[in-house]
C-alpha cells in the first residue's frame, strides 16, 4: 500500500509509518528450530543446551535398542521434518539410517565425527588381559580418528565426561549457526551445564577410589569409556554385544576368568533377560549387581546425563564394595 507523504503529519511519523509496512510484508521468523535426538543420553544434552529455547525431541525411548527399533510413524514424520538431527553415527542407529538417508536437506550431526572427539577401538575379545593402569594410559593418550565405517569404532562414546563436554560445545556451535538470534542462550547454557559435568567427573572419580582396582565382569561391552576415564578393572564381557549370543566356550572362559582374577561383581542389564548371568553366578558364586548405560528407567530431560553417571557410579559401590 503506497504511502503518501503528504498525508504524514511529519517526516518522522512517515518514515514510522513506512517501518510498520515494511515489518509486515517481510515474513519473521523467530521459531527455534526444530531439533530431534537419537537417544536418551544425547537428548539430555542437547536439551541442556536448549534450556529456554525449545525442548528438542527423543526418537528413541530409553530401553530400546537403537539398532532395531522401529521408529514409529509419528517418530518419521518428526524426523522428516526436523531442521537438525543429533546422533552418534548411522552404524549405531541402524533404525534411522534409512529414513536419514532419504531426507536429503535435514542436517545432521553424527557425534562420532565431531573434531576432538576420543573414539576408542571396539574390544574384539570377551576377556581382557590388559590391566587397568596400561588401560587409563591409553585413554588419556592423544584421542585418534577411528574409522567408523569400518566397524571398528566403540560406539558408546557419551559414557566419558571428557566427550560429553565436547557433545555440548558441537551442539552449541551448530545450534548458533541454525539459530543465531538465539545464539547467545545456546552458549550460557553451554557454559553452564560443562561446569556441571566437571563437578560432576570430580565427585564420581573421588567415590570409585578405592574400588577402582576390583576386577569385575559385565553382560554387554558398553562400558569402555566410563571405566577408562575413571581407572576401573573389568576383566570380560558375556557378551560384545546384545544381539550376539555367547557360545558355550565363550561362558566358560569368563567362568575360568572370574576364578583366575577374583572377580567380584558381575553385572546385567534392565533391557535385558538375565538367565545366562544368573547361570554364571551360580556357578562362580559371583555378587550381581546392575548397570545401565542408557538410562532406559530415567526421565528423558537434561538431568538424565548426570542421573545416569550417578547411577552407574552408584551400582558399581554398590557391588564391588566389601
Amino acid at each position: 500500500m503506497p504511502v503518501n507523504p503528504r498525508s504524514c503529519l511529519s517526516p518522522r511519523k512517515c518514515g514510522l509509518v513506512l517501518l510498520l509496512i515494511i515489518n509486515l510484508l517481510i515474513p519473521q521468523s523467530n521459531a527455534a528450530p526444530n531439533v530431534v535426538v537419537s537417544i536418551p543420553p544425547v537428548h539430555s544434552l542437547v536439551s541442556s543446551v536448549m534450556k529456554g529455547v525449545a525442548e528438542p525431541t527423543l526418537l528413541i525411548p530409553g530401553g530400546q535398542s537403537p539398532h532395531s527399533y522401529s521408529l514409529k510413524p509419528s517418530a518419521v514424520r518428526q524426523l522428516v521434518n526436523a531442521d537438525l538431527l543429533v546422533w552418534i553415527s548411522p552404524e549405531f542407529e541402524l533404525s534411522l539410517r534409512k529414513v536419514v538417508t532419504q531426507q536429503r536437506n535435514l542436517g545432521e550431526l553424527a557425534l562420532i565425527e565431531v573434531p576432538r572427539m576420543h573414539v576408542l577401538h571396539a574390544r574384539q575379545s570377551n576377556i581382557w588381559q590388559m590391566d587397568h593402569a596400561t588401560l587409563h594410559q591409553s585413554y588419556h593418550a592423544e584421542p585418534e580418528t577411528t574409522d567408523a565405517s569400518a566397524g571398528v569404532a566403540d560406539m558408546h562414546l557419551w559414557l566419558s565426561a571428557d566427550n560429553a563436554l565436547t557433545i555440548v560445545s558441537a551442539v552449541e556451535q551448530r545450534l548458533s549457526v541454525l539459530d543465531p538470534p538465539n545464539a547467545h542462550i545456546y552458549h550460557s547454557n553451554s557454559l553452564q551445564v560443562r561446569d556441571k559435568i566437571n563437578n560432576t567427573k570430580l565427585k564420581i572419580a573421588r567415590s570409585l577410589q578405592e574400588i577402582k582396582a576390583v576386577p569385575y565382569v559385565v553382560f554387554h561391552d558398553a562400558y569402555q569409556y566410563f571405566e577408562h576415564e575413571f581407572d576401573l578393572n573389568p576383566v570380560g564381557t558375556v557378551t560384545l554385544s546384545p544381539e550376539r549370543k555367547p557360545g558355550v566356550k565363550t561362558l566358560l572362559a569368563i567362568e575360568q576368568s572370574i576364578r583366575s582374577r577374583d572377580a567380584r561383581c558381575i553385572f546385567h542389564e534392565p533391557q535385558f533377560e538375565p538367565r545366562l548371568l544368573t547361570r554364571i553366578a551360580e556357578d562362580t558364586d559371583i555378587r550381581t549387581g546392575e548397570l545401565d548405560p542408557v538410562g532406559a528407567a530415567l526421565q528423558p530431560g537434561p538431568e538424565l546425563w548426570f542421573e545416569l553417571m550417578g547411577s552407574l557410579k552408584d551400582n558399581l559401590l554398590k557391588c564391588l564394595q566389601y
